[in-house]
C-alpha cells in the first residue's frame, strides 16, 4: 500500500512539473522588474549641448552595456557611467551621474518620446552649479564598407 501512494506522489510531482512549463510560448514566465531598459541599450542620440538660450555644442549621448556618455563631456573628464532607464506608455526616462577626477558631477536626466531626445544634465563644482541642455535624435547606423563584415 505505502509503494502505491509513493507511486501516486511521485507521478503527480512529475505530471505537475510537465504542465508547468507546456506552453511556454503562451504564457512567459515573468521576468523581474529591473530599472534597465533595454529599450536604450545599443543607441546613439545626436544632437547639441549647451547651456539654455545660447547656442550649443555637438554631442553624441550613448547607451551601451548598461553604461551612459556623452561625447561633449569626455574632454572634462566625465567618462562612461551606469543609467537607470523606465519605460511606460511609450515614454523613456533615464538617469545617469558621472564623476570626473576633481570630484565634480554631472547629473543626467531625460525621456525620449517619439524618438527625440531631451534631457538636462547638472554640473556640479566647487564653484557651483551649471545647467545645460540637449536635444537629439537617434543616430543613423553607418553602413560598413565590407558587406561581408557587418559592423
Amino acid at each position: 500500500m505505502k509503494t502505491i501512494i509513493i507511486a501516486i506522489i511521485a507521478c503527480s510531482v512529475a505530471i505537475g512539473a510537465v504542465l508547468a512549463d507546456e506552453h511556454p510560448k503562451e504564457h512567459p514566465k515573468a521576468k523581474p522588474a529591473s530599472a534597465k531598459s533595454d529599450a536604450l541599450d545599443g543607441k546613439v542620440f545626436a544632437g547639441e549641448l549647451g547651456k539654455s538660450g545660447e547656442e550649443g555644442d555637438k554631442d553624441a549621448l550613448t547607451f551601451k552595456n548598461g553604461k551612459f556618455v556623452s561625447s561633449a563631456c569626455v574632454a572634462y573628464g566625465f567618462h562612461e557611467a551606469p543609467y537607470t532607464a523606465t519605460e511606460k506608455d511609450g515614454v523613456i526616462t533615464f538617469t545617469s551621474t558621472a564623476t570626473n577626477a576633481k570630484g565634480e558631477t554631472m547629473s543626467w536626466t531625460g525621456t525620449i518620446k517619439q524618438g527625440v531626445l531631451e534631457a538636462t544634465a547638472v554640473n556640479k563644482t566647487p564653484s557651483g552649479e551649471t545647467t545645460y541642455s540637449f536635444k537629439g535624435t537617434p543616430e543613423k547606423a553607418k553602413k560598413s564598407e565590407h558587406p561581408e563584415h557587418p559592423k
